[in-house]
């Protein structure tokens, strides 16, 4: 149970940051509608970290929050590379 414990909290972070950066990289947003838009980091944070917790595996947990990281960040290092991004 720590090993799930660890794996939900310390990997659905960046997970978390990933998927709502590539929101935020994405949508236009106004200067009123960016802090709503980032306070969503807590229910998303939540789900993913029960993510972690439902799938029957730890290790296939760990390397789903992973690859969703990972795919989120380079999506977003692609869009500012193209010049596609909002921010």
């Amino acid at each position: 149970m720590l090993v799930r414990s660890l794996i939900a909290l310390l990997l659905s972070i960046p997970a978390g940051v990933a998927l709502l950066g590539l929101i935020v990289a994405v949508t236009p947003l106004t200067n009123s509608q960016l802090p709503l838009v980032l306070l969503m980091i807590f229910p998303v944070w939540l789900g993913l970290a029960c993510y972690g917790y439902l799938v029957g595996e730890p290790r296939r947990a760990a390397l789903g929050l992973v690859m969703i990281a990972a795919v989120g960040f380079g999506l977003i290092a692609l869009l500012k590379t193209l010049g596609l991004s909002n921010v």
